[in-house]
């Protein structure tokens, strides 16, 4: 971690390669649970140690919402129809604010359905100056977003999606 420190002492630029990204949430449900994911993730971070260790960040990282799959092509179509709205709010976006090495937290605004909301996200860094893979997790209270419930009949969702994510970020500057 030392070294990663070191590399970002003056503000370092990073974009997310799409070849090593995904994000993605589970949502349990009455008798299983769902998985749902996206490899089509973008963005790019600007990075500035603040002398204690920790991080300012900025930027935004960004998936299309459209593009988030379960697996089943009814329940897709809800999703992104229904409960995700894509036509009229097709990206979800997190802007990163701040990292704190030695709690592991993520701090920043995500954003679902055009609602940003503070999040908190468990992360971690590892890797050189040059490649970053950030992993994280975190939870998605989703009517907190206006998304609807999309409980139906004796299906029952939880009221809260967790959400995963795996991205490798190449430095870009200086």
């Amino acid at each position: 971690m030392t070294t990663l420190l070191l590399a970002l002492a003056l503000e370092t630029v990073y974009r997310v390669n799409p070849a090593k990204a995904e994000a993605g949430f589970d949502l349990k449900a009455t008798m299983h649970t769902v998985h749902g994911r996206t490899n089509q993730v973008s963005g790019e971070v600007r990075v500035r140690e603040t002398g204690d260790g920790k991080m300012e960040l900025s930027g935004k990282i960004e998936i299309p919402a459209a593009t988030l799959d379960t697996g089943n092509t009814s329940r897709d179509k809800t999703m992104r129809g229904t409960s995700l709205e894509v036509e009229r709010y097709p990206v979800i976006a997190l802007t990163p604010e701040r990292f704190d090495p030695a709690t592991g937290t993520l701090a920043g605004t995500i954003t679902i359905r055009g609602v940003a909301k503070p999040v908190t996200i468990a992360a971690k860094l590892t890797g050189s100056g040059e490649r970053i893979l950030a992993t994280g997790t975190f939870d998605v209270p989703w009517a907190e977003f206006g998304v609807p419930d999309p409980s139906f009949a004796i299906v029952r969702i939880e009221k809260v999606a967790h959400a995963h994510f795996s991205a490798e970020f190449v430095r870009v500057s200086p």
